[in-house]
């Protein structure tokens, strides 16, 4: 049987063909491997931009809570520093008023001896001291009382309310019995205190 060209061909067509079938599947196929490909990258570098902005967002937020925590202690050693001066300017202004007291304590143990009753056997006789006092130991008592700060008394010789009550509130200074009335006890410290502030007052001087 005799072949013509057509027929002779026809099958080197055909396998041209096939040929460029599979070329063509093969393109499409690699075409559509990088598109995937290409789709799962850009998954890939979206999932680690994300967690990378997450860590960021960690990080910064972890930060700011240190440097909060920073400032919070700067604060609370500015109060610690505070507490301690005013500890130290209590202990001094402490200190202080114990010399005070000790000084206060001191003045009254010297201002009790000088007002100590003397013995009866050891007792000075004191001229117009009597029972009754005359007018001469008022008028000396209330001058007394006026320069020990008791009151500033009208010297008249005459005991009124006022040098009573000026009378009373020296007794209770002193620590002799509050009574009002210018015994001789009473009479005699008024004496020797405004003789020992007059002294004191001229040493000043």
């Amino acid at each position: 049987m005799t072949q013509t060209p057509e027929s002779r061909g026809t099958p080197i067509s055909r396998l041209m063909i096939s040929g460029i079938v599979v070329v063509a599947i093969a393109g499409w196929g690699a075409y559509f491997y990088s598109a995937l490909s290409s789709t799962q990258l850009e998954r890939q570098l979206s999932g680690q931009t994300a967690a990378l902005q997450e860590y960021q967002s960690q990080f910064l937020s972890q930060r700011r809570r240190a440097e909060d925590g920073a400032r919070e202690i700067t604060k609370l050693q500015e109060k610690l520093a505070s507490a301690q001066r005013e500890i130290e300017h209590l202990t001094i202004k402490s200190k202080e008023t114990e010399a005070s007291l000790t000084t206060a304590h001191e003045q009254l143990a010297s201002l009790q001896k000088i007002h100590a009753p003397p013995a009866l056997d050891s007792a000075p006789a004191l001229r117009g001291v009597t029972p009754l006092p005359t007018k001469q130991d008022v008028l000396a008592a209330q001058e007394a009382l006026t320069q020990l700060g008791f009151g500033n008394l009208e010297a008249d010789g005459v005991v009124g309310p006022t040098t009573r009550q000026a009378i009373e509130e020296f007794q209770r200074v002193v620590g002799l019995t509050v009574t009002g009335e210018l015994h001789a006890q009473t009479l005699q410290s008024l004496m020797r205190s405004a003789k020992v502030v007059a002294a004191q007052s001229e040493r000043t001087e």
